[in-house]
């Protein structure tokens, strides 16, 4: 038996892991290829009708189900003739759906490394169909389901190398399967059972990604400090191995760590290793007690604070959570925006087949779209146009916070002048004749600039603005303001440029963009793709 299997990834920089995994534990030959949602289909199908192999499998996820499903709708049409299975965490809840109207032959659910190898030898005609685990079927027509089995954790391998570009690809890792807690719409809230992967294994990939260089190292863990213990040895050892270029994201329960966690880390760690995204989802406390994710929110913003001058933290929200008005969400986003963290998501509730949150969509009169990702349409709660105020605000937090390009106007406006972080963000997107992401540089800058001058000290925050402008490009940009340095004030700044920083006349003359910001004479040189700042 000859297996091939198709992985259809959200970006390329995310590698299939779910077919990676069945590979790297697979006893049968199998090949295998990956593409992306922006592939077109017939690609895909063209690669299935001209490769070799006995059986076709496909890892179903709620960003790919829909190219999945109109691949096997093309093959069902053609009537062609190999078996298909599937797997994947959004077929959890639909196994008999594609059972009965897409042809697939075999649903595997849950984890797969032994089911894969059990259906196979099925095929083969070495066991009987009974004796493969997680398996959903089709028997005259009829659903059936043979036994749940989780594969042993210690026998699971991950061939690394799969990976190939480790320059321009996130590597994922795990340290452990399953999680404790129940958080009502997160499909992780069914396996809460924890298992972790043995140590060494642990640390020999990272030391093989490490000597990789890969540059980003994610962990799949769901809550990677439930074990305090387990995760020093970890930071222990990539604080021991730091090759001065990999960085390490980590799920963290921010509230539940502990003050001997932090020290260790902003004490021994490199400043930048360490990414923590850390799910806050809301601030109203009725909110969390429903969604079941019981949170300490002031312990949480006290780690925050302790963290973030070593740690990059992700911040995490989720729009249209049971009891959360638009007021509530309001305060929710203030809340977490001003603990400034390098990226807040807004996100907004989806609904998950299998979780509490659809269990019971109706006692707070959910409204979802059918269609993936399912997300909310409204709520007894919130309502469809205040979803959509959400999110406005959504698109210019992700332009003006997230890019990471206004990190001084972004401190000025919300830090220094104190204005309200999800109306600024609301009037940002309201106040433009231009969608906010087809403004370039330049006019999102000069945008910014006019949107709020009359809110703030004009002439101060044009300084701030100017700074994130001008040390954010390489080449020397497009000046968007008026420019009064005269010639004869120039000649003179570049004596004093020369005289205390060395600064040629060449340099100063061809590649130096001068002004005066804050009082102070500034110079940009902008050379060999980077940019240089000198302040008098």
């Amino acid at each position: 038996m000859k297996a091939y299997l198709i992985a259809i990834n959200s970006k390329y920089i995310h590698p299939g892991m779910g077919v990676f995994s069945l590979v790297s534990n697979s006893k049968y030959p199998v090949i295998y290829d990956e593409f992306t949602i922006k592939d077109k289909k017939e690609k895909i199908i063209n690669a299935v009708l001209n490769n070799d192999y006995d059986v076709l499998g496909f890892s179903v996820y709620i960003w790919n189900s829909t190219i999945v499903k109109e691949i096997l709708t093309y093959l069902k049409e053609i009537n062609f003739d190999k078996p298909i299975f599937i797997g994947g965490p959004e077929t959890y809840f639909s196994s008999e759906l594609y059972l009965k109207k897409y042809n697939v032959k075999y649903v595997i659910n849950d984890e797969g490394e032994e089911s894969f190898n059990e259906l196979l030898e099925y095929l083969d005609g070495k066991i009987e169909i009974e004796k493969v685990s997680n398996l959903y079927y089709l028997d005259n027509g009829e659903l059936k389901y043979t036994y749940h089995k989780k594969p042993d954790i210690n026998n699971v391998k991950m061939d690394l190398s799969l990976i190939k570009d480790f320059k321009n690809r996130i590597a994922y890792l795990e340290s452990s399967r399953g999680c404790p807690f129940k958080c009502s719409y997160c499909m992780a809230s069914l396996d809460d059972k924890v298992r972790f992967f043995p140590i060494e294994k642990v640390k020999k990939e990272i030391k093989y990604l490490m000597d990789n260089q890969c540059r980003t190292i994610k962990f799949l863990d769901r809550s990677f400090n439930i074990n305090k213990d387990y995760m020093l040895e970890i930071l222990e050892f990539i604080k021991n191995n730091d090759n001065g270029i990999s960085v390490f994201q980590f799920e963290i329960v921010g509230d539940l760590l502990s003050k001997d966690v932090i020290d260790y880390i902003n004490n021994n760690m490199r400043k930048g290793i360490l990414r923590f995204e850390i799910g806050i989802q809301s601030s109203n406390d009725m909110t969390t007690k429903a969604v079941c994710r019981r949170q300490d929110f002031n312990k949480l913003k006290e780690n925050v604070k302790l963290l973030k001058d070593n740690v990059t933290l992700h911040l995490d929200l989720i729009a249209g959570l049971p009891y959360e008005d638009l007021n509530s969400f309001k305060k929710s986003f203030n809340d977490s925006y001003l603990l400034m963290g390098e990226e807040l998501q807004l996100g907004f509730l989806k609904e998950l087949k299998g979780t509490k949150i659809s269990n019971e969509k109706e006692t707070h009169n959910y409204n979802f779209d059918s269609n993936p990702p399912y997300e909310i349409i409204d709520n007894k709660y919130i309502n469809e146009n205040e979803l959509n105020v959400i999110r406005k605000v959504e698109e210019a937090l992700e332009k003006y916070h997230n890019k990471g390009c206004y990190k001084r106007s972004m401190e000025y406006l919300f830090i220094n002048k104190k204005l309200d972080p999800f109306d600024t963000f609301l009037l940002l997107n309201t106040n433009n004749t231009k969608e906010l992401k087809y403004l370039n540089d330049d006019e999102s800058y000069k945008y910014l600039y006019e949107c709020l001058k009359d809110q703030v000290n004009e002439k101060e925050y044009l300084d701030v603005i100017k700074m994130d402008y001008l040390l954010k490009n390489k080449i020397k940009p497009k000046i968007w303001w008026e420019h009064t340095i005269s010639k004869e004030d120039k000649n003179k700044y570049f004596d004093l440029f020369n005289k205390n920083h060395n600064i040629d006349n060449f340099t100063f003359y061809n590649y130096g963009y001068l002004d005066i910001i804050d009082n102070h004479p500034c110079l940009f040189i902008y050379k060999d793709n980077l940019v240089e700042f000198v302040k008098l």
